[in-house]
């Protein structure tokens, strides 16, 4: 009896250490099931920087096309994610991180790590500090506060948040699995009655009659502006994929959570954002919601947020913890809470000391994810079904020697960051995600799109022309 109680123990703790670590989860081990994996993407999809999203499609589109738009743009934003994280990370038990090595090499994937732990470092300051700004706006709107404690009131409201989010996160993945199933389904009714709120008291009318306030006169232009928003932030699921899809027991169950509650729920989610910039010319609801509705109903869109926001941070604090412990020094020498701490530190930081300047530079932020996503899943899709045909040498992915399948040429496979570079300069030429500028033929083809395409193309020729014939990256095999 002692024996066996110590082997249940033995194998709980390898569960755990797959779970929280780097190593492959087995299909024995991924516990989620579709309730599980369906509330995790469900909390994760439905946060309030589709708000701002969609205050940013309001700008270009009423809400007729920019309904459409937003829908689009998050389908066809996800699919490349889709394509190209998700079936490997489920089929292998892998996190996104890992699954990058055979394209990038065995140093070279810490360029995904530095992507991965950069961008949602980057949408856990946005939540977190749209969550303080949201709760310190109401109570002002309300006159509970004065305007001199607007600031700090939301700077100590965020760095609670930030604890109340680790405390979650140190539970590890059945913790993440248990609190997301109830704060999605908490999340999807307050959502819904935030919008039905948002019709009913602005009107249908006038909300579709609405004008966007920096339309071009060029509808098409318009659009593609429209569109590309939501194509460049849905893309950055990529970072989130693997995190939650190696949880999953097959490509099937991940599909519709995958494609709908990550991709399609972020678009649906952005038209409060989209409608409630059309009727007040402010996308943030905590606050128009207020100044119409009162206090009251104000609160209960701060509670929308709250929910929100933390679920979707746990979710990318989990997976970029299980990105960075594909470090060795990380994997071995630094405990769950340790690296969760790595994580949310710098949130904390820049929500205490630098939340303005943060959100002064959010669209410039949102644009970059484009610029830097579009290419690597370009990259990763043509390596792993063209030239891998879905087949990948787990023990390679492990193996950081010389020896190794992925090593190519000390580490690094240049194919991925020639084409990673062409993208890079493709995306930034069509839009530029600091000033905002279009050259032609964005209006025809947006950004995100076609530079998918172009790097995908380089990948395959440079792999086809160069790595192939060096007998470099195991694909003679």
């Amino acid at each position: 009896m002692p024996s066996n109680a110590g082997s249940r123990s033995s194998e709980y703790t390898a569960l755990h250490q797959a779970a929280e670590g780097s190593w492959p989860v087995l299909p024995a081990e991924r516990n989620w099931g579709l309730v599980g994996i369906s509330g995790v993407t469900l909390s994760a999809g439905i946060a309030a920087w589709s708000y701002a999203i969609g205050g940013a499609v309001s700008w270009y589109l009423a809400a007729g096309l920019g309904t459409i738009a937003m829908i689009a743009g998050s389908l066809v934003g996800m699919y490349f994610v889709t394509l190209a994280a998700m079936p490997v990370s489920v089929k292998y038990g892998i996190d996104t991180i890992a699954a990058c090595k055979p394209q990038y090499g065995t140093r070279g994937f810490g360029f995904g790590i530095f992507a991965q732990y950069a961008s949602i470092v980057g949408w856990n300051c946005l939540l977190l500090i749209m969550f303080g700004q949201a709760a310190a706006n109401v109570l002002h709107a309300g006159g509970v506060i004065g305007s001199s404690t607007v600031h700090p009131l939301s700077i100590a409201i965020t760095l609670v948040t930030i604890a109340y989010t680790y405390y979650l996160v140190i539970g590890g993945a059945d913790s993440i699995r248990n609190n997301s199933v109830w704060i999605a389904v908490a999340v999807s009714i307050a959502g819904a009655m935030v919008l039905i709120r948002l019709i009913m008291q602005f009107g249908w009318s006038d909300i579709a009659n609405a004008k966007p306030a920096y339309a071009s006169g060029d509808l098409h232009l318009d659009y593609t502006l429209g569109f590309e928003i939501l194509v460049a932030t849905v893309i950055s699921w990529w970072p989130y994929m693997g995190g939650i899809m190696r949880m999953s027991k097959s490509v099937k169950q991940a599909l519709f959570p995958s494609m709908i509650l990550l991709g399609m729920i972020t678009g649906v989610i952005g038209l409060i954002g989209l409608y409630a910039g059309l009727a007040t010319g402010n996308p943030d609801p905590s606050i128009s919601f207020v100044k119409v509705t009162g206090l009251w109903m104000g609160i209960v869109a701060v509670a929308f947020i709250a929910l929100a926001n933390i679920g979707t941070a746990i979710v990318g604090v989990y997976a970029t913890a299980i990105g960075l412990k594909q470090i060795p020094a990380l994997q071995y020498r630094l405990s769950w809470k340790w690296t969760t701490a790595l994580i949310l530190g710098p949130v904390a930081i820049v929500s205490a000391f630098f939340s303005a300047p943060f959100m002064n530079h959010i669209l410039t932020f949102m644009y970059f994810l484009g610029l830097v996503f579009a290419p690597i899943t370009a990259v990763q899709a043509v390596d792993y079904y063209m030239f891998r045909k879905q087949k990948l040498d787990i023990e390679a992915l492990y193996d950081s020697s010389k020896q190794s399948k992925y090593y190519f040429w000390g580490g690094i496979n240049p194919a991925a960051f020639v084409a990673t570079a062409v993208g890079f300069f493709f995306y930034w030429y069509l839009l530029d995600p600091v000033t905002y500028a279009q050259h032609f033929p964005f209006k025809w083809i947006s950004a995100t799109v076609p530079t998918v395409i172009v790097s995908g193309f380089v990948y395959w020729l440079v792999t086809r022309a160069v790595v192939i014939p060096a007998r470099k990256g195991g694909y003679e095999e």
